[in-house]
């Protein structure tokens, strides 16, 4: 994970700052700091707090700075936010009329399925602008070394027989296979304190992006950890040369109580070390030592170029991490643009790989969280359910494969279809009337006489009862070409009308409908004839095909066989390969049960109304009685996962 966004000393050194801290959920450990006056919360990758859980909505809140504190708003989000405030529940929702909330330190906030955690924090005293100046007295060392880059740093040290060397030459080793900042932080704390022992304080300040000024990140002491916001006293003038510098400095401040700056006797430092983290592009921050407390202990040359090199190994395994988060933004905003492509082709299921990852990721983690019965010999790692979560989100992009026409059809046959034969019925009413007058005229002239009233009054109610009867079959199957599901009896109507014969312009007889609009009219389940079927069907594979040319790192290598075989049945009747029992992996059978949840329950379809949560449930009882889906698997989501999601519309 990336350091959170550090505040803007130069703007705002003297307010609250807001710790987000993320404490479940599928963002959990997810932490930034803010202190800005509006910080929004969203799915939306433009949020100053972007979550990746489904069931948050795209702008879903905001915590507003006023003079008294934080207030949080929701921004009418789809299922609304729970405030928490010292054991005190408060519901933010449309229904409720209730929009904003104040908020205080270790305040919680609900939205979707991720709880929020925040912490308010006065700014430290190293936050604050201070009048120190590099220190010129006689009381006063520094001592300093140019930054030089790891390699020579290491190289130098190669005949060094002081017992530090093999700790940082562990370290580095240890650094090479970490990812996230956390846990390298950790690390060199740990072989800070290890190979200094004079050493009762550790600091590390990043740069602010405008990188003209640093923020405190994290500090610690010999005892345990401290936060960022505590009191810990930092002396900006020492960190304030080595910016400059950008070289390792020795300070030592002997004992005879000569005037030092004012950092510098608060903290009681006596000596201190601290160093540039030079990365290859730019300047990420400094970090330091110092023996504040313990009366007397003093650091030695050989301990600033020891110091040196351990700075130059933490900037090196800190820029690394950055550069792999930067590689996971950029693979997430792939995969939003991707599921965005997708959707956008069809309008209609417009959040289902969101929702399908949500449920997803729920089943998962209850199945992570039981320890008897059938599922109990199930675990996912983290690693494995970041991989079924992409999986999720991408298990319909074979969908850019499909053509649109099928992807949007919402009826048997499409309106531009139902006009022809509309347009059609018209001509053969024409066609009607010129016959039957036709045949008044012919025998008029044959009989050398005028038309009769009765005759042209019969040729008019023939024309009508015709243009009648052709006006309901019209009306009947503009009906039924948008129906979900067809009965017997309307499809023997569909029939019917198939079969009547009426007069063409010539005289021979015609048909009403085509044979393929008859045959397209009378699909019994869904809007899709055969051949369409089969180009929608294709999407499987095509997502498994085209996720395959994408160079996915290990952990990650099996997205495209899952996303590929999320309609596979354990009775070997799914596609696309047939797969059944053993042959489908329990992340593909949870993601499946996830699909079809969503598919029943989707209140945006146009061409079906959305099943209740309990009729869904039952529907999927019933396919894992079949031998379709895992009963398992369906038993947990039916009793765990399906009664922890928001309550349904009324």
């Amino acid at each position: 994970m990336s350091p959170p966004p550090q505040p803007s000393a130069s703007r705002h050194h003297d307010r609250p700052i807001i710790h987000f801290n993320v404490v479940s959920g599928p963002d959990l450990g997810k932490q930034c700091r803010f202190d800005q006056d509006r910080i929004t919360i969203g799915r939306d990758v433009n949020n100053d707090f972007m979550l990746s859980d489904g069931f948050v909505s795209n702008w879903h809140g905001e915590l507003v700075r006023e003079e008294t504190g934080f207030v949080y708003y929701d921004l009418r989000s789809r299922h609304g936010s729970l405030v928490l405030i010292n054991d005190v529940s408060i519901n933010l929702h449309d229904s409720q009329h209730v929009r904003n909330v104040r908020v205080v330190d270790g305040s919680e906030i609900q939205v979707g399925s991720t709880l929020i955690r925040l912490n308010i924090v006065a700014p430290s005293p190293s936050q604050r602008p201070r009048p120190d100046t590099f220190p010129s007295n006689p009381s006063e060392k520094y001592i300093t070394a140019a930054h030089r880059p790891v390699d020579e740093w290491t190289r130098g040290l190669g005949g060094t027989s002081d017992t530090r060397v093999d700790i940082f030459f562990r370290l580095a080793g240890q650094l090479n296979s970490l990812t996230r900042i956390e846990d390298i932080l950790e690390l060199i704390i740990e072989a800070t304190f290890e190979a200094f022992p004079a050493a009762n304080f550790f600091a590390l300040s990043l740069m602010n992006p405008d990188q003209q000024s640093l923020s405190p990140f994290i500090t610690r002491n010999r005892m345990g950890a401290r936060h960022v916001n505590s009191d810990d006293i930092i002396s900006q003038s020492i960190l304030q040369r080595v910016v400059e510098t950008r070289e390792s400095v020795l300070f030592v401040r002997d004992h005879i109580g000569a005037p030092v700056s004012e950092s510098i006797l608060e903290a009681e430092i006596t000596a201190c070390l601290c160093s540039p983290l030079v990365g290859q592009r730019s300047l990420l921050g400094v970090m330091q030592v110092d023996t504040r407390g313990s009366h007397g202990s003093l650091f030695g040359r050989q301990d600033l170029e020891l110091f040196s090199v351990l700075a130059s190994n933490a900037a090196f395994a800190l820029e690394r991490a950055q550069l792999t988060e930067d590689i996971y933004r950029m693979f997430e905003g792939f995969v939003r643009a991707s599921v965005t492509a997708i959707e956008s082709r069809d309008p209609t299921t417009a959040g289902h790989s969101e929702r399908v990852a949500g449920y997803t990721i729920l089943l998962a983690e209850c199945i992570n969280n039981i320890f008897t019965g059938p599922t109990s010999t199930l675990s996912f790692s983290a690693d494995e359910l970041t991989e079924l979560r992409y999986a999720a989100l991408l298990h319909d992009f074979g969908k850019v494969g499909v053509r649109e026409s099928v992807l949007t059809k919402a009826a048997r046959l499409n309106d531009t279809e139902m006009q022809l034969i509309g347009n059609r019925f018209a001509n053969f009413k024409n066609i009607h009337w010129r016959m039957r007058t036709e045949a008044l005229l012919d025998s008029l002239q044959r009989d050398s006489r005028g038309p009769m009233p009765s005759e042209m009054s019969a040729i008019k109610d023939s024309y009508e009862r015709f243009s009648r009867d052709l006006d309901k079959d019209l009306r009947v199957l503009d009906e039924l070409r948008k129906k979900r599901d067809l009965e017997p009896e309307e499809l023997e109507r569909i029939q019917a009308i198939g079969r009547r014969r009426v007069t063409g312009l010539f005289g021979q007889p015609m048909a009403l409908l085509t044979d393929r609009e008859l045959k397209d009219l009378s699909i019994a389940r869904s809007n899709l004839n055969e051949e369409e079927w089969e180009n929608m069907r294709s999407h499987a594979a095509k997502s498994q095909a085209f996720l395959e040319q994408i160079p996915w790192s290990a952990e990650l290598k099996q997205i495209p066989c899952f996303a590929g075989a999320h309609h596979e049945k354990l009775n070997g009747t799914g596609y696309p390969q047939g797969l059944k029992g053993d042959e489908i992996a329990p992340q593909v059978r949870i993601l499946t049960i996830a699909d079809i949840f969503d598919a029943l329950t989707a209140s945006d379809r146009p061409y079906k109304r959305a099943m209740t949560h309990e009729r869904a449930c039952s529907l999927l009882i019933k396919e894992a009685r079949q031998g379709l889906l895992d009963k398992d698997l369906v038993d947990v989501f039916v009793h765990r996962v399906v009664p922890s999601l928001p309550e349904e519309p009324s």
